[in-house]
Order: structure tokens, then C-alpha cells, then sequence
């Protein structure tokens, strides 16, 4: 089965579109469609930190930079430093480390800066996610406009920290459910992204996550405003892999 990609993210719609059987990802040789994609998703992001630097309850956090900047930084550093996927209750340290990674890594000052704009911008998380997850597939993309370098596996790392862990998981289930939603389907894509190209290296089982975050957008999802195209997507992973 195809991957479920295309029908799942309309900004993204075009990126599994192939010329000769081949995908494209050096945006330097794609052709035009695949340029004016990853333009827009770079447009819909710069936007959305605009927006932030306009508004008044940033001056409270003092930033000493753009949120453009200041946000790609932070994302850099949790990207360079991973947590810990597998073995994790091995011993107490490991567990301990992985239930504070984001306060190890990035300090309580970030957390609390970052939990203040989730509060002010819940009606745009959905689809600056989406924007950040369809922005994947560009790297060179990200290295070249926010000097941001996402490797593939890395992003593995924390899709499987929030899926498999006993850190991600408490770290989720103290998020507010839009939240946890959102990010638990966006983790699911980056497994099956993995399994798709080889690099699920720990051997992930994503079917019981699938079932699972089918059921609770099908009974506590009806605020999340991408619920439908969610849902779409994760019955289409669960045919797959059945």
C-alpha cells in the first residue's frame, strides 16, 4: 500500500507526487510543484512567528532574539540531544533522566515560555504542526531558512520517546488532550515513515498506538479541528498494517 501521506496533509499533498517513479528531496532539483509546496509551508510557518513577535505577552518573556531564531535554537538543541528510546527502566537514572528530558535540555525559563504560548495559541497548534511535520521532508529546506537540521533519526528518536516510553507517555498525559492528540498521530506518521524506508531501528509496534488514538478521537476528539483528516489517515494505517 502507498503511504498515506499524500491524502493526509493537504499542504503536503503534493510531496509523494513522483517524475520517472522517483521522489524528490533536494528542493534544488525538485520540479516546480514540489518548489512552490515547500515555499508555502515555509511562508505559513515564518507567518505564524510574526505573528508571535506582534504580540504583547512576548515582551514578557524577554527573548533577546526573533521567535524565528529563538524557537529553531531550541529546537536544534533537542534535536542534538535525544532521549532515550529503549531500556529506559533498566535503571532509576535513565528513568529519571527521560521523565525531565525537555527540562534537562532546554531549562525551565524555555519550558515555561513555551507552555504560555500554547495557552494563548491553541486554535493555530494543529496546523503549526502540521507545518513543522510537512517541513520534514524539506531538510534542506530547514537547514537553508532556519539553519534547523532534522535528521531523520532523530526524529524517530522522539516519535519513539512519546510512543514507547514511560517518559514521553507521563510527559504526554500531562498535556491537555488536543495536545497529546496531535502530537501521539504526528509520532505515528514519523514510525511508519521509518518502517517505510528502513530506519525503524528499535522495531517499533505503531498497530496498538493506532487503535488506541483511533478510539480517543472517536470519543474525545470532536475539538480537535483537523479530526476527520486524523481519522482518515489512521484507518488507512490500520488497514496497512493488519
Amino acid at each position: 500500500m502507498s503511504s498515506p501521506l499524500g491524502d493526509m496533509l493537504s499542504t503536503k499533498s503534493e510531496i509523494d507526487r513522483s517524475v520517472d517513479g522517483h521522489l524528490f528531496s533536494d528542493p534544488e532539483n525538485n520540479p516546480p510543484f514540489l518548489k512552490t509546496s515547500s515555499d508555502n509551508l515555509i511562508q505559513t510557518l515564518n507567518d505564524f512567528y510574526k505573528h508571535l513577535d506582534q504580540q504583547s505577552y512576548m515582551k514578557d518573556f524577554n527573548l533577546k532574539e526573533p521567535s524565528r531564531i529563538h524557537f529553531s535554537n531550541l529546537l536544534q538543541k533537542l534535536i542534538n540531544n535525544p532521549p532515550v528510546v529503549t531500556n529506559e527502566t533498566d535503571d532509576l537514572y535513565t528513568l529519571l533522566k527521560n521523565t525531565a528530558h525537555f527540562f534537562r535540555i532546554i531549562g525551565k525559563e524555555n519550558i515555561l515560555i513555551l507552555k504560555g504560548i500554547l495557552d494563548r495559541e491553541k486554535s493555530s497548534f494543529e496546523n503549526t504542526l502540521k507545518t513543522f511535520y510537512s517541513l520534514t521532508a524539506y531538510p534542506e529546506v530547514t537547514a537553508q531558512e532556519y539553519s534547523l537540521f532534522l535528521p531523520k533519526n532523530a526524529l524517530y528518536d522522539y516519535a519513539g520517546f512519546f510512543l514507547n516510553t514511560m517518559g514521553g507517555r507521563l510527559y504526554l498525559f500531562r498535556r491537555d488532550s488536543i495536545s497529546r492528540m496531535t502530537v501521539s498521530y504526528y509520532s505515528i506518521l514519523l514510525i511508519d515513515n521509518a518502517n517505510d524506508e528502513g530506519y525503524n531501528r528499535y522495531g517499533i509496534d505503531i498497530r496498538p498506538t493506532i487503535d488506541s488514538l483511533i478510539d480517543e478521537i472517536d470519543g474525545t476528539g470532536n475539538r480537535l479541528l483537523l479530526r476527520e483528516e486524523y481519522l482518515d489517515t489512521l484507518y488507512d494505517l490500520k488497514e496497512k498494517y493488519n
